[in-house]
């Protein structure tokens, strides 16, 4: 099957709003017009009252990177299929390629750092379990899948409501008196900072299974008209889904409630169903080729602030600070002076990505 170009763009998009670092739109809060770029570079709060606060792109972020390997990976292993490759090394494939995750996830979490101190809570990390876990429902019937990705959001569910660490406001509180602050203590000795936990790798599991659902559906290259309207329902379906049980299970990214789960699952599928669309039904691809450019290269991408921004940084400093001093009319101390320079980062973070592509060179884990 030729290359799904609407899932290397939805990628790209992604992994451009990462190399903003939210911090591109973050000064702008309060400007006329542009305000509502800030806000949607900002998690909402602990508690998502969906039909009170909605809900952000930056929110969003994650639950993209993982539903989008969850998408691409009946493509892949049916790929290695064909290459000759039985069940055992294509699960030791994927063990590979879990454990290189894992340990470049590390890594990156410890870069500067002074003390090893180990964690999952890097998307990288949560791909990783996740990724495992996915590979055993690929190929397998949507119902299984659903199923599948069903008895896992259940399962959590009754474990974060019934044990003996919840604290008196209860499992969803923000506070680390909850099985999942319980469990990182356990195993690193300490909590994560603002309330995250480990455990979301659980749920997230699903996330990546709901990828697999909605990759398995465009693989079978049903009529396009039919395919985006599957899509789109299921997708419109979660999010109802999602947001009516959030008087029950809140909608709490940080430790990725099943409600969240679901709420995030369905945006994801309304934003790829809106790329196939655009990209696979109408053939409009030519605006998505910077994007695409990124999506090829996420991992690569992904790396790109922690290998290059200090660099970047040290070498360009003072000729940003002169361009914006001297060639470009706006105040002292105007908002667009930042926005400015992370601009400038950006660019130069696509151009190293359109020189790997130029060379077709990809960074796979």
């Amino acid at each position: 099957m030729t290359r799904l170009v609407s899932l290397d763009a939805y990628r790209g998009l992604i992994m451009l709003s990462l190399l903003c670092s939210g911090v591109f739109f973050k000064n702008l809060s309060g400007v006329e017009h542009w305000g509502w770029l800030a806000w949607n570079n900002e998690h909402v709060a602990w508690d998502t009252k969906f039909w009170q606060e909605g809900v952000t792109w930056w929110d969003l972020i994650q639950p993209s990177f993982m539903f989008m390997v969850g998408v691409a990976m009946p493509f892949a292993l049916a790929k290695r299929t064909a290459e000759g490759a039985d069940a055992t090394r294509r699960f030791l494939h994927v063990l590979v390629r879990a454990a290189n995750l894992m340990l470049v996830g590390i890594v990156l979490d410890h870069m500067g750092a002074e003390k090893i101190q180990p964690g999952i809570i890097r998307v990288l990390q949560q791909i990783a379990i996740g990724y495992v876990g996915a590979f055993f429902v690929v190929g397998k019937s949507w119902r299984v899948q659903a199923i599948t990705a069903g008895a896992i959001l259940l399962g959590y569910s009754l474990l974060w409501l019934f044990n003996p660490w919840n604290g008196a406001g209860g499992p969803w509180a923000p506070a680390n008196e909850n099985i999942g602050s319980a469990f990182d203590l356990w195993a690193r000795g300490q909590n994560y900072p603002g309330y995250y936990v480990g455990m979301n790798a659980i749920p997230a599991t699903a996330t990546i299974i709901f990828g697999v659902m909605a990759g398995t559906l465009i693989q079978k290259r049903l009529p396009p008209g039919r395919t985006l309207l599957l899509l789109a329902g299921c997708g419109a379906a979660a999010l109802l889904l999602g947001a009516a049980v959030s008087g029950w299970l809140p909608l709490i990214k940080r430790i990725w409630t099943p409600s969240w789960a679901v709420f995030a699952g369905g945006c994801t599928a309304l934003t790829l169903a809106a790329f196939y669309l655009v990209i696979d039904v109408w053939g409009l691809r030519r605006w998505a080729f910077p994007l695409v450019v990124v999506g090829m290269n996420s991992i690569a991408a992904y790396c790109l602030p922690s290998l290059l921004k200090g660099t970047w940084d040290r070498v360009s400093g003072v000729w940003v600070k002169y361009v914006n001093e001297h060639c470009i009319p706006w105040q002292e101390n105007s908002v667009w002076r930042p926005v400015f320079e992370q601009g400038l980062w950006v660019a130069f973070a696509w151009l190293v990505l359109y020189y790997l592509w130029r060379r077709r060179i990809f960074v796979k884990c």
